[in-house]
Formats: C-alpha cells, sequence, structure tokens
C-alpha cells in the first residue's frame, strides 16, 4: 500500500516526519536512556569545515530532495510511458512552472544551452515535438539576465528538468 502525501494534510504530514526523526534520529544530549551517543559527540566527530565534505553532502541532499519531488509523481502514476509532456497545460499555474523552468536553464546554460536541453529532452522522449515548439516560443520572449551560453547542464540540472516536466504532466492530469 503506497501513501498519498495529497491524502493528508501537510500539518499532519510535518508532525510524521517529526516523529519519525525523532525516533530514528535522535539528537546528541537528548535526555532519553536509548541515545546511544555521548554528550560530547560533537567533538567527537570534529568540525565540518573540510570545503570536499560539506560541498559532497550538499549536493547529495539537493539530489535526495530531487528524488523526494520525483517519488509521488511518479510512483502514483504507473500509467506513465513516454512521451512524460504531451502537451503545456493551459493555466496561470502551469505557465508559472513552465517561465520557472526555462528561467532556470537560461541562468545555468543561456539560450543555446536551453534550447539544446529542450532538443536533448525531445529526443529521449521526456516532451513531444509540439511541446518543445512551444517551450522554445516562450524562451525566445524571456530576457536573459547574464550570458551563461557554453555552460553544460550536469545530471542534477537535468534531474530538475524532469521534476519540472513531472509537475506539468501532473497538472495536465489534473
Amino acid at each position: 500500500m503506497t501513501i498519498n502525501p495529497r491524502d493528508y494534510d501537510l500539518n499532519e504530514l510535518r508532525e510524521m516526519a517529526r516523529k519519525r526523526d525523532d525516533l530514528d534520529d535522535p539528537r546528541p544530549g537528548d535526555d532519553r536512556p536509548d541515545d546511544p551517543r555521548p554528550d560530547d559527540a560533537g567533538e567527537e566527530w570534529g568540525p565540518l569545515d573540510e570545503v570536499g565534505d560539506a560541498s559532497m553532502s550538499a549536493g547529495d541532499s539537493f539530489r535526495a530532495g530531487l528524488y523526494r519531488e520525483l517519488l509521488p509523481l511518479v510512483g502514483s502514476q504507473g500509467d506513465m510511458e513516454k512521451p512524460y509532456l504531451r502537451g503545456v497545460p493551459d493555466t496561470y499555474a502551469a505557465e508559472f512552472v513552465v517561465f520557472e523552468w526555462l528561467e532556470f536553464l537560461l541562468m545555468h546554460a543561456g539560450y543555446k544551452g536551453a534550447a539544446d536541453a529542450l532538443a536533448y529532452y525531445e529526443s529521449i522522449d521526456w516532451i513531444t515535438e509540439d511541446v518543445a515548439g512551444q517551450l522554445n516560443d516562450y524562451l525566445l520572449g524571456i530576457d536573459e539576465t547574464g550570458s551563461n551560453d557554453g555552460n553544460d547542464l550536469d545530471v542534477d540540472d537535468h534531474m530538475l528538468s524532469l521534476v519540472y516536466v513531472a509537475k506539468l504532466a501532473g497538472m495536465q492530469r489534473d
């Protein structure tokens, strides 16, 4: 049985998450007898001032957040097949998501990189040819503030694009 977050109140989900975190991850210094860590656990582990460790954990955290966003969208839709996005929904909310996505692509890769990304998403059947054309038309109407042409998108950027595709596809079904 899968849990659909849409069936729960947001405050109820937060409370469930807090209870789970308290049970699974006791904090150092808690007054619980079952806390296996000593009060000076922070001293034992040492400071987190190494740049390599901090950036790696931030990247892992970002990627984990993207996976968390994709799981409910993909898990609840057993009938998802390619192309995921067959048309851009005609609502204000969908238009907002489209512009947010395209601005993200522009900021990270410039006009050429964003257009190349849309062509790539079409080639791997995330979006249809019609959607790619419509997104390219929107892309031409956005004013780019900085020039990032020549920057390549990385795996996390493409994964975030898939989150946007999934959000738009979800808006199509609603």
